[in-house]
């Protein structure tokens, strides 16, 4: 059976439960056949010294019976005559043998001599000795009890009294108690599955719902802890995650600051920069006209009117500088809604001249969660970037919405002059621009916006033919 990945877990922990369960039921019912057959072996022993005791007895009432059988030669030939008879009444097999071990009567058919080691301990013990063996043919375990034949306080004969061996003996009652737990085992292996796999699945549930809610883990959501309240293994772990969250959430805005203060130096660093650029030649433009400056020149209208138009010049450039570094400052705090794509971005394209602009969708609504003023400036910057990269009159912009099942792609395409090879890889750099003015913001921006929503940004471009660029958005 293939195990699915994500349930594998479960798998383990039913199949733990249920291999346990099988080995316990399994030990138990091991156990219970030794014990068994230890009081099975007790009670046949037990059933054999009673079946001898009733044989002596017997014995015993056929001596008083006869008591003119003075010689114990007598004796034992009417125990001979006597002994199939005794061993039929009470189901047993007897044999008589002498001091020696020899065999003077039997009621089997074999006629082995009594073995030396049996002999040996009834010399030394003096008390009933019990043996057992096995019919290997049968499987049949048989119990032997030897003994000394007493008459008037003599021992006379060793006698041996054994069982027959019959089919009610220890294996039956084993083969019955393998049918009992063999059922009892089934049973309970059913009850354990059905026991584990609740139980598996109840666990695993809890974890598949606190690994979804892992798995959202990202800024956006360090503000919503795992709800848990059962009071169990698990607990800690979603507590540790919750208190984690709340430090993350703590760090992220720390970060953040950080982040804002940093650039913030850095914007004033290069605006300082960027103003002092034409700062210089208005200070010398000024100096210059200053040290060459005489009342009586008939030129100085011409000179006024060049210096006047340096310093608008150069006017115009810090207030463009000015006016980047106001539109960089003026980014709000991302407001997420659920917006209609094509609708912002029709509306984003229709500020531009209609005969420059062809805007095109393959559908008509697309609901996406996005802040729509940044959506607007994406759009605005690189339309605006494409129109100004157009150095001719006939200028098109082409701005194309495609919608796919798990993802959708704006692409803006302009007709330019293209992005040269040594520019490529400078693109979205911070700062870098190819215009005379400006701070190079606006596709740094723009790739930053893109980013902080998880979607991915490039281009095309083939000089003089143009530049397409794309922005692409997961669902």
């Amino acid at each position: 059976m293939i195990v699915p990945k994500n349930t594998f877990f479960r798998y383990k922990i039913f199949f733990a439960i249920v291999s346990l369960n099988l080995i316990f039921v399994t030990t138990m019912a091991l156990f219970n056949f030794y014990k068994d057959s230890l009081r099975l072996q007790r009670a046949k022993k037990q059933e054999l010294i009673a079946l001898e005791n009733k044989v002596q007895d017997t014995y015993h009432y056929i001596l008083t019976r006869h008591s003119e059988l003075s010689q114990k030669e007598q004796f034992l030939e009417l125990m001979k005559d006597r002994i199939f008879e005794i061993s039929d009444v009470n189901h047993v097999t007897i044999s008589i043998y002498d001091f020696k071990g020899n065999l003077l009567a039997s009621s089997r058919h074999e006629k082995e001599p009594l073995e030396t080691s049996v002999l040996e301990r009834l010399e030394k013990t003096k008390k009933r000795v019990i043996e057992e063996s096995v019919q290997e043919k049968k499987g049949i375990t048989q119990y032997h009890s030897y003994n000394y034949l007493m008459a008037e306080n003599k021992a006379i004969a060793i006698f041996e009294v054994s069982n027959l061996g019959t089919s009610s003996s220890l294996f039956v009652h084993f083969k019955l108690l393998a049918k009992q737990y063999f059922l009892a085992i089934i049973i309970l292996f059913i009850l354990s599955g059905y026991a584990a796999w609740f139980i598996s699945k109840s666990l695993t549930q809890k974890i598949d719902a606190i690994s979804k809610k892992l798995s959202k883990t990202n800024v956006e959501y360090l503000d919503t802890p795992i709800d848990y309240s059962d009071e169990d293994e698990i607990k800690p772990l979603v507590d540790s995650y919750n208190t984690m969250l709340g430090k993350l959430q703590e760090q992220t805005h720390q970060l953040a600051k950080t982040e804002r203060e940093e650039a913030w130096r850095e914007m004033a660093r290069q605006v300082a920069h960027e103003i002092n650029n034409p700062l210089t030649p208005l200070k010398l433009s000024v100096q210059n006209f200053q040290r060459k400056y005489k009342a009586d020149d008939p030129d100085n209208d011409e000179k006024i009117k060049n210096l006047t138009q340096v310093v608008v010049h150069q006017i115009d450039i810090i207030y463009s500088i000015a006016k980047s570094f106001s539109d960089f400052a003026k980014m709000p705090i991302s407001n997420d809604t659920l917006i209609d794509v094509v609708k912002t971005v029709k509306y984003s394209v229709d500020i531009f001249p209609e005969h420059i602009i062809e805007f095109y969708s393959n559908v008509d609504e697309l609901y996406y969660k996005i802040d729509g003023i940044y959506l607007t400036r994406i759009i605005t910057n690189i339309v605006k970037n494409g129109i100004q990269s157009i150095q001719h009159n006939d200028k098109k912009v082409r701005v194309e919405i495609k919608n796919k099942p798990d993802k959708f792609t704006i692409s803006i395409e302009d007709n330019g002059s293209g992005i040269p090879e040594e520019h490529l890889d400078r693109v979205f750099e911070h700062k870098f621009t190819t215009k005379s003015s400006g701070m190079g913001l606006g596709l740094s921006m723009v790739k930053k916006i893109v980013e902080d929503y998880h979607g991915k940004i490039w281009f095309e471009t083939e000089v003089d033919v143009g530049t397409t660029f794309y922005i692409e958005f997961i669902k």
